[in-house]
């Protein structure tokens, strides 16, 4: 991915491999993307990068409904007992 490889090329020194560092590095770049631009990057993309950033959202909200689904079903699980 171009935006990846421009990232990298101007951050690679500062950079070390800790995630907490990339994941603040992220989020500040995302905060400053309009969606316009972030629809300029995905358009950029080749069909198995769009692929697997897809398949890699659609995961990731699945999973997290299913936390929610259990955590909530534990709290009415709860409230079943103390009745």
């Amino acid at each position: 991915m171009k935006f990846v490889d421009e990232l990298y090329d101007f951050y690679k020194k500062k950079l070390t491999a800790d995630d907490e560092d990339i994941e603040i590095l992220v989020s500040s770049i995302m905060q400053e993307l309009s969606k316009q631009d972030m629809l300029n990057i995905l358009s950029e993309l080749n069909q198995q990068e769009l692929y697997q950033i897809t398949g890699t959202y659609i995961a990731y909200k699945l999973r997290e409904k299913l936390v929610q689904d259990q955590q909530l079903g534990s709290i009415h699980d709860k409230d079943t007992y103390i009745h």
